[in-house]
């Protein structure tokens, strides 16, 4: 089993909301970005892996020949972000991780010892020999981390509304993390990561507080998300706010709460201007809704007419034509219309 899938298995035991989806993800959204680096020794590092974007694996770098990559890796740029410091020592970042997990995501293709092999030839050809031996020590615990890492999560039932239980496997992993790796290592490796579980397992305990209001959650939630480590990509932390707001939206809806609920709800959690917005997109959905009702309510006596089909569907084309002025109205009715018969 490959550490990668390892992983997202891991992510999956801490989400109970969209994010069931979102963290098997999330990992990737860790990663090393390029961005601007003033210093030597991260300038080293990316000429050390540019150029790596090979068709069959099979390119010399400067030290030595490229591992062959499994046939789905092919054509593909080698996720391999690792940097070394001005004197060629390996500096420790997610992007380490990031190789590892890229190579054995072919596992299948390549056993596990091949995959290995080619790690190792990849770090021999593309790292200084003062950096290989640590990254290659790396490499063997990641492996052995993650072998022990499967029997913990075999040995592991619980049902997925049993917090305490999720929090116990979450404390375990850590604990296990420190049998094979440092704190340094640690927090390169997994600092990200644990951040975002014990964001979800608390998440969890928010959602599952009955005396909370949705507006306290909503509150309580804006928080956690604002704790969320600043490395997270934006687009991560909107699709968060996105899977709290459906939630505590439909848990308002549900217990037929109030417009001024949802306004507060939406306030706490989004901010004035994004609860503005949303209200704004309330109101130009509702008109629409009506828009369409009457239009469906319209057609429904047109098909129900004695006039031959013809008629009818020239009748039914006309109305549509007066009752939407724009091509994206059109093919929005046109959709509801199908739904309106798919059910009938």
């Amino acid at each position: 089993m490959s550490a990668k899938f390892l992983n997202n298995k891991t992510i999956i035991l801490v989400s109970v909301t969209c994010l069931f989806i979102l963290l098997a993800l999330i990992y990737w959204a860790f990663k090393p970005t390029n961005q601007n680096q003033s210093s030597q020794n991260d300038l080293h590092a990316q000429n050390l892996m540019k150029n790596n974007t090979l068709p069959n694996g099979e390119h010399e770098s400067n030290k030595g020949k490229m591992p062959i990559l499994a046939p789905s890796l092919q054509g593909t740029e080698i996720d391999c972000p690792i940097q070394v410091d001005a004197n060629g020592k390996l500096i420790l970042t997610v992007g380490i991780r990031s190789c590892f997990d890229y190579f054995f995501s072919s596992l299948g293709e390549k056993t596990e010892s091949e995959l290995i092999l080619d790690i190792r030839q990849y770090l021999t050809a593309t790292l200084p020999e003062t950096a290989v031996d640590y990254a290659s020590y790396l490499l063997d615990q990641y492996v052995a981390y993650t072998h022990t890492l499967k029997n913990l999560r075999t040995s592991t039932y619980f049902k997925s509304d049993e917090i305490d239980k999720f929090q116990n496997i979450i404390d375990q992993m850590a604990k296990l993390q420190q049998q094979f790796f440092n704190e340094a290592e640690i927090q390169a490796f997994f600092g990200n990561e644990r951040s975002l579980n014990q964001f979800s397992i608390d998440q969890m305990r928010i959602h599952a507080n009955k005396s909370l209001t949705p507006q306290q959650k909503a509150t309580e939630l804006a928080k956690l998300i604002d704790y969320l480590p600043s490395t997270m990509a934006d687009g991560v932390r909107v699709s968060m706010q996105f899977a709290e707001l459906q939630q505590l939206t439909q848990e308002i809806q549900s217990k037929g709460g109030s417009a001024k609920e949802l306004r507060n709800m939406r306030e706490s959690l989004l901010g004035p201007e994004a609860a503005d917005r949303l209200e704004k997109v309330d109101h130009e959905e509702a008109v629409w809704q009506k828009q369409v009702n009457s239009y469906l309510s319209e057609r429904e006596q047109i098909l129900k007419s004695d006039a031959d089909d013809a008629s009818k569907q020239q009748s039914i084309n006309q109305l549509r034509n007066q009752s939407f002025g724009t091509k994206e109205e059109l093919l929005r009715a046109q959709s509801y219309e199908i739904m309106r018969d798919q059910k009938k």
